[in-house]
């Protein structure tokens, strides 16, 4: 299956993805050394450095992410705006950065989506049509129709091996799949 990685930092996130049939052939960071390393450690992959939010940019991802027919996209949003560990500011800029994802996720289609970021994100909230509403009922407002999301969306870190405690918030999405007369239709 083919993939895009959104804030894709230096790769980490992908370390093991190819082992479980996922390879991720492009790619957008924003910091361009980073987006050097993540070259360097994946030469195969289409890398495209810039801010997602410029619409050259986004629309060269989408443009890349269709002609390799990607089927999964993963998203790991910076996360400062709201980790205890950062600002802790709930109207930073970068927390809006998920509606970038959200609209690449309905322009593409892909069959699965993964998002990660740290556990306030289930509390983090972002405006969405002149109202506050949290990051998870933004997502399932957007992407509920055409996507089943995991019920379970915490994991820690400490109980795969990692020798430290590291909640990480998960969205996992399923493309949604309806079977009419025989006739299997997305949507």
């Amino acid at each position: 299956m083919q993939g895009l990685s959104l804030f894709a930092n230096v790769g980490i996130a992908e370390t093991f993805l190819s082992d479980v049939g996922v390879d991720i052939v492009v790619a957008n960071e924003l910091l361009e050394e980073r987006a050097r390393f993540y070259q360097d450690v994946y030469p195969d992959c289409t890398m495209i450095c810039g801010d997602i939010q410029n619409k050259n940019i986004f629309d060269e991802v989408y443009k890349q992410a269709k002609n390799k027919n990607v089927q999964f996209i993963m998203a790991t949003p910076p996360c400062q705006g709201m980790s205890p560990a950062g600002k802790k500011d709930p109207f930073d800029a970068r927390n809006i950065l998920i509606t970038s994802v959200v609209e690449m996720v309905k322009r593409i289609m892909p069959s699965y989506v993964l998002i990660e970021n740290v556990q306030q994100v289930l509390k983090t909230k972002i405006k969405f049509n002149g109202e506050l509403i949290t990051i998870p009922e933004y997502l399932k407002l957007c992407l509920g129709d055409n996507y089943i999301f995991n019920s379970h969306q915490v994991i820690d870190s400490k109980f795969y091996g990692v020798p430290q405690q590291r909640k990480r918030d998960f969205f996992t999405c399923k493309e949604r799949i309806e079977f009419s007369m025989g006739i299997s239709k997305k949507g």
